[in-house]
């Protein structure tokens, strides 16, 4: 398993946020994570990717245990997430939000980088052949040289991903990438997160549109009051009458 949730709980003073969830991501796969509004789904993701400590239980990444690591290092080991609202520098262009967001797979010092040293130099060289492959893979190639904040919606939630492919995850969380997107955007964003999953990245997705969601994942976890109720594939989860009772029987599919 790539990684592996046991027993974990997240209490904010009195309210429980997230009670003794158990679940696994496995190798290679997409799992959809839903749930209705205020379940505890962002609350999961900030726990798993080091933004909020546990209460309670364990988080294994690859069997090592990353509990309460901070979200750098896990981000370094290869855990790395996107957020609902586009985590961009919305004044630099496209090229320099990529380029930036390699500082994770800097190898020189200060002083090396500082002297302008050959580490450093290689450093860079290498920062910038892998942004330029990332642009080209997403199809931002394009618009390299324009500015994130003018960029339509679809095209920032994809620099968005672009910022996390810098840090060469194995494991992608995207939270909510769907949101605010047109149906044409929608359709090639999912083209985009099956063909990183060609790629050999493992997915976890929180997503709102269910059709969208059931379509793309190969399982689903269902959470709601931050408890797991359900568990299995997109088959399974429509006729579970537990998730049927969490969303009140309304026609989600």
């Amino acid at each position: 398993m790539l990684l592996k949730i046991e027993n974990l709980t997240k209490n904010f003073g009195g309210v429980v946020a997230l009670w003794q969830l158990d679940f696994e991501v496995r190798q290679g796969e997409i799992l959809g994570l839903l749930g209705p509004n205020g379940s505890g789904k962002t609350t999961l993701f900030n726990v798993i990717s080091g933004f909020f400590p546990p209460t309670a239980g364990s988080i294994f990444f690859e069997e090592r245990d990353i509990t309460g690591y901070k979200p750098h290092r896990i981000a370094q080991y290869g855990l790395v997430r996107t957020f609902q609202g586009t985590n961009l520098f919305k004044h630099r262009t496209v090229w320099e939000n990529v380029l930036i967001a390699h500082h994770l797979m800097i190898r020189a010092g200060f002083l090396e980088l500082l002297l302008n040293r050959s580490l450093a130099r290689a450093d860079e060289a290498a920062a910038e052949k892998h942004s330029q492959e990332i642009l080209e893979y997403l199809n931002l190639t394009p618009v390299k040289r324009e500015l994130a904040q003018n960029l339509p919606h679809g095209l920032q939630r994809a620099l968005g991903v672009a910022i996390a492919l810098a840090a060469e995850p194995r494991l992608l969380l995207l939270d909510e990438p769907l949101t605010g997107m047109n149906p044409e955007e929608s359709r090639q964003f999912i083209e985009l997160v099956r063909g990183l999953r060609d790629r050999g990245i493992t997915l976890m997705i929180v997503e709102h549109d269910m059709k969208a969601i059931m379509g793309v994942s190969d399982r689903l976890v269902v959470i709601n009051f931050g408890q797991k109720i359900a568990e299995g594939t997109p088959e399974e989860i429509q006729k579970n009458p537990k998730v049927i009772e969490a969303y009140l029987g309304s026609e989600v599919w």
